[in-house]
């Protein structure tokens, strides 16, 4: 394998969609907050439309870190053609095995975070603000 990726990209192709949703959240929480506050009319934000633009770049950035995890498994799913010496890990870093083994991780986690998003970008909206239990 002659493509090495660098550890950034492997750990955004892992941590990317979690990341996303969790900076998802985080914001519609704020907004919601921020909304919810006795404050003055000119000041509340439109939440739902917040809510929806938070979702839509948090799918993006969720995607893309499905797509790096995707290449990566692709590039090393056939670990037999490598020599002996490259899947002990004895070889240039970071080893094939390890950036198949996190592919893997990130497919599944990425899967996982991406359902939270979309969940999140279609049910939010549809709820109303500020509304008590």
């Amino acid at each position: 394998m002659t493509w090495r990726p660098s550890n950034a990209v492997v750990w955004f192709g892992v941590l990317g969609g979690a990341a996303a949703w969790a900076t998802q959240f985080v914001a519609n929480l704020a907004l919601t907050f921020a909304r919810c506050d006795q404050v003055p009319p000119r000041f509340m934000p439109a939440v739902h439309g917040w809510e929806i633009g938070l979702s839509a770049a948090a799918l993006g950035v969720g995607l893309a870190a499905v797509g790096v995890c995707l290449r990566l498994f692709l590039r090393t799913f056939r670990i037999d053609a490598v020599s002996m010496h490259e899947r002990r890990g004895d070889g240039s870093p970071p080893p094939i095995g390890r950036l198949h083994f996190l592919a893997i991780i990130g497919l599944t986690v990425n899967f996982l975070a991406l359902t939270i998003i979309v969940m999140t970008g279609v049910g939010a909206p549809l709820l109303p603000v500020c509304q008590q239990a």
